[in-house]
């Protein structure tokens, strides 16, 4: 083995007790890719190789199962190849390391590792592999950067269950570049000598492009939040038809049912999809609900065939077509004796006395926790005698009507709906902690979490839902997929007189605007459902933020929830 000079053996000296002194403090260690439990190698001479690696200064790189593309030349052009170690250094250059354990010899020009009581020849030669990556890897750096690598380049073949060598080595291959078990215990002072342990000047930039453009090159597939957000809608959309698809198979001969469902269980689709069958059956259909902006934002779009209207306006339009004179009262006391008992009463007169062929085939109610019992007489009023009676209902959803438990006692047969087709399980499981019962099975599962912000006073709150809104725009997020929902009317809200948030247009649900956010009180909303919903305006103990408006309020958003709450907001 050559001799270093005097000098050089104290340049490898000091060199070598500067890393092991920094090494001893774990200050700094090698950087090793892929950073994997050593135990999880199952070869155990590229566990011990792994391990003495990993003991490395920080200095050091340290690849470990490097691939790469066979020579175009060779008889499988493009054939993955696979280098045991890479260990890379910033003024010294890289070398790759070859591990075979076992007992090896090299005997009449060919490798051969000891089993079976005997010496078998090795399928590939270890020098040549080395040396193949090694040129694999320059080849790989000149070509990325059009110049040449800077430092050394080294290979070398370790065995790390032998302690000894005997004979001849061939002409490729020096003493240096032989690591035996022995060697594993100093292994950074086997590479100073395999580099001759002279540095060279420091060239981070070139060992950067190495390791992470070439060795270790970093890369992402994934989709803008607009893009995401489409996916989810598309997903959700097929497993809803599906879904709804199979209910109302399954229900089909059932003509008269009450549909329980959590938010996000599908049941105004289901009522839409129900109605759509049936008028294609020829049957006559109302389509109703309590919730005007439900009426007019999701029931109109259905054939012209379908009475689709909210149950108070079909009354009043009814009624005047009949020539029953009603004078609408400004009264507050009286006009809700008028919605609740006055219209829903003479309706039920006039269609006591009707002839059964002059009434519905099918009435459907959505949303019907909504509904009064004496309320859901007057549609059985309105329905032939054997005709069909659908109600969808949430309990849990219950904020205008104290009759839930009455409506759910009906004599009709009941229908559970058990997952939540709407929202992202995150989403699923926030909602859930402000309803009673059981969680519903959510079928889109993962999802961001919700973010909850705390506010002292409605200017803060303001600046948040900005700082906020502007980072969805900044991910090209459409402004007409966010909603902002209150407690209270805007008027009462931190968004006061704002008709623009920044420069970005804010209306209200019932005005038509091709892209802008809407706004809107969580009690308006109830039935429908936005790709975002910002939850504003959150305090305690006030009349319109009980747990069934949260819950509401929050199950409307289908990919993204954001709540605004005052500071001491416990829930």
């Amino acid at each position: 083995m050559p001799r270093l000079s005097g000098q050089e053996n104290v340049s490898k000296k000091t060199y070598y007790i500067k890393y092991k002194f920094v090494r001893k403090w774990g200050v700094y260690m090698a950087k090793m890719i892929p950073d994997i439990d050593p135990c999880t190698i199952p070869n155990d001479g590229e566990k011990s190789f792994y391990t003495a690696a990993s003991e490395l200064a920080g200095d050091y790189t340290v690849l470990y199962s490097y691939k790469y593309k066979g020579d175009e030349f060779e008889k499988h052009e493009g054939q993955l190849r696979e280098a045991d170690f890479v260990i890379v250094h910033p003024s010294l250059g890289f070398v790759v390391v070859e591990v075979k354990q076992g007992d090896i010899s090299y005997m009449n020009g060919a490798w051969h590792e000891y089993k079976k009581a005997d010496y078998q020849p090795l399928h590939k030669n270890p020098v040549e592999q080395a040396q193949n990556a090694m040129y694999a890897i320059l080849k790989q750096y000149t070509d990325k950067t059009g110049r040449k690598f800077p430092l050394k380049i080294k290979y070398a073949v370790c065995f790390p269950e032998c302690s000894k060598i005997s004979g001849q080595t061939p002409a490729e291959l020096d003493l240096n570049s032989i690591f035996l078990n022995k060697d594993l215990e100093n292994l950074e002072e086997k590479i100073l000598d395999l580099f001759n342990a002279k540095e060279q000047k420091l060239q981070k930039e070139a060992v950067d492009i190495l390791v992470n453009k070439i060795l270790a090159p970093c890369f992402k597939v994934f989709a803008k939040l607009e893009n995401r957000i489409e996916m989810h809608n598309q997903k959700a959309q097929r497993i809803l038809t599906e879904e709804q698809d199979r209910i109302l198979c399954e229900t089909e001969l059932d003509k008269r049912k009450i549909f329980l469902g959590g938010a996000g269980s599908g049941k105004t689709f289901l009522a839409m999809e129900k109605a759509m069958r049936l008028v294609k059956d020829g049957k006559k259909v109302f389509l109703t609900c309590y919730n005007k902006n439900l009426a007019r934002l999701m029931f109109a779009g259905l054939s012209p065939n379908i009475t689709a209207k909210n149950f108070h306006d079909f009354i009043e339009d009814y009624l005047q077509g009949q020539g029953v004179g009603l004078v609408t009262p400004s009264n507050p006391t009286e006009l809700r004796t008028y919605f609740d008992d006055t219209l829903p009463s003479h309706v039920f007169d006039h269609f006591s006395i009707l002839e059964d062929k002059e009434k519905f085939d099918s009435i459907i109610v959505d949303e019907g926790q909504d509904f009064k019992e004496h309320w859901i007489t007057c549609l059985e009023s309105m329905v032939k005698p054997d005709g069909e009676l659908y109600i969808f209902a949430d309990p849990n959803q219950s904020l205008f009507n104290g009759d839930i438990e009455k409506i759910k006692r009906i004599p009709l047969s009941k229908q559970r709906l058990t997952r939540n087709l709407r929202n992202t399980e995150v989403i699923n499981t926030w909602v859930s902690t402000y309803a009673p019962g059981e969680q519903l099975k959510c079928s889109l599962p993962g999802g961001m979490p919700v973010s909850v912000f705390r506010w002292k006073t409605p200017k803060e709150e303001r600046i948040l839902i900005e700082d906020e809104i502007g980072r969805l725009v900044s991910q090209e997020v459409q402004l007409k997929r966010i909603t902002i929902l209150s407690p209270n009317t805007k008027e009462k809200s931190s968004l006061a007189g704002l008709d623009k948030i920044k420069s970005w247009p804010l209306v209200s649900i019932e005005e038509k605007h091709g892209n802008a956010i809407k706004f809107t009180t969580i009690r308006s909303f109830k039935g429908l459902e936005s790709d975002i919903v910002f939850l504003i305006g959150l305090k305690e103990d006030t009349l319109v933020c009980s747990n069934a408006d949260i819950y509401v309020g929050g199950s409307r958003g289908k990919f993204l929830l954001y709540v605004f709450c005052e500071e001491d907001w416990k829930r």
